[in-house]
């Protein structure tokens, strides 16, 4: 079997849950950043924000989810 994440239908958009990203991923809580992410990171580039260098290694960190406690 041949994957190739260059022709995936939801790539940059479904990642996160892609099994084949959880299970090569060098880090598993660090993935790509979507289109939206990546357009904001170059925009703070672009106005000198942050350097070219971190935005092109700029990446998405999934943190643990923690629900809210109740006070009641």
């Amino acid at each position: 079997m041949r994957i190739d994440c260059e022709t995936c239908p939801v790539r940059d958009r479904h990642c996160a849950e892609c099994m084949v990203t959880a299970l090569l991923q060098l880090a598993p809580l660090e993935q790509r950043l979507d289109a939206d992410e990546r357009r904001a990171v170059d925009g703070l580039a672009s106005v000198g924000l942050i350097t070219a260098q971190e935005a092109a290694s700029a990446s998405a960190r999934i943190e643990p989810w923690k629900p809210l406690r109740s006070t009641g």
